[in-house]
């Protein structure tokens, strides 16, 4: 471990942080990298803290600096099942691996997506955060596939069935944007990006039917019609995804602004224009 910590890994901490746990979890960072092989460029920045901001999830990555960071909010780990967190912490360890350069981080707006921005009047923001929701479900797609294939399997299992567990933020969310066709259409697309990490488990017999039950729960709220668009998706994803991150990347993007965007959008389009 201390030469992978000392060449690989620069461990900082910030706040009263309980130091058996992170050992714990620089134990999780290091197994993955003896295993797995080392991240694109390193070392890899490993901050713990104490607590978060009050936003986002329990474990990120990122390389928008040059070098992956990876950061863990203990505050958001208390209470999570253990198999959980070492499922998210190790997702970390893979982005640093297959996604660990600033490329992955910084995407020009794909053609189509400026097209549609033009026919529909999507803002530049929600243009963004369609371009974020795809290149994130591509890569989360990505690190799953990267994990099973490497035996990191039950894991990753209770993973996916934590992240396709609705919550009341989720529902009221839902209640929130379905009246107005941008926001429902945002909705749409972070539902893919928060499911696509359990969609190449429904490949291997073995999950298809506890993680196919899983993502029907978690669509359950949906109207019939935004269920179907939700399931074609993940079932394109699964036939047309390849090794190449971006190109799935440009696949999903063009598949939201047809299967999503250009069916929510048109009508409010034609209204307007009445």
């Amino acid at each position: 471990m201390s030469k992978i910590f000392g060449n690989v890994v620069k461990l900082k901490t910030f706040g009263n942080v309980d130091k058996e746990l992170v050992k714990r979890l620089l134990d999780i960072i290091v197994e993955c990298y003896e295993r797995l092989g080392p991240p694109v460029t390193y070392p890899v920045n490993l901050n713990i803290f104490e607590a978060s901001d009050g936003s986002g999830f329990f474990a990120c990555h990122d390389a928008l600096n040059g070098r992956p960071t990876i950061n863990v909010y203990l505050d958001r780990v208390s209470g999570l099942p253990w198999d959980v967190v070492v499922g998210g912490v190790r997702r970390q360890a893979a982005h640093s691996i297959l996604h660990g350069s600033p490329e992955y981080y910084k995407i020009r707006f794909p053609a189509e997506l400026i097209k549609a921005m033009h026919d529909y009047g999507l803002t530049e923001n929600a243009a963004t955060q369609i371009l974020y929701g795809a290149a994130m479900a591509a890569k989360e797609y990505a690190v799953t596939k990267f994990l099973i294939e490497a035996g990191f399997v039950e894991d990753q299992i209770a993973y996916a069935r934590y992240m396709l567990e609705p919550t009341a933020e989720e529902l009221q969310a839902w209640e929130i944007a379905k009246s107005n066709p941008f926001a429902k259409t945002i909705y749409l697309v972070m539902t893919v990006r928060d499911i696509s990490c359990a969609i190449p488990l429904l490949t291997d017999s073995k999950f298809t039917n506890e993680i196919g039950y899983c993502l029907e729960k978690r669509i359950e709220h949906l109207p019939e019609k935004e269920k179907a668009t939700i399931r074609k998706i993940v079932n394109e994803i699964n036939q047309k995804f390849s090794e190449d991150t971006f190109r799935n990347i440009n696949y999903l993007v063009n598949a939201i602004i047809e299967d999503i965007a250009k069916k929510e959008l048109e009508v409010y389009k034609r209204e307007k224009e009445q």
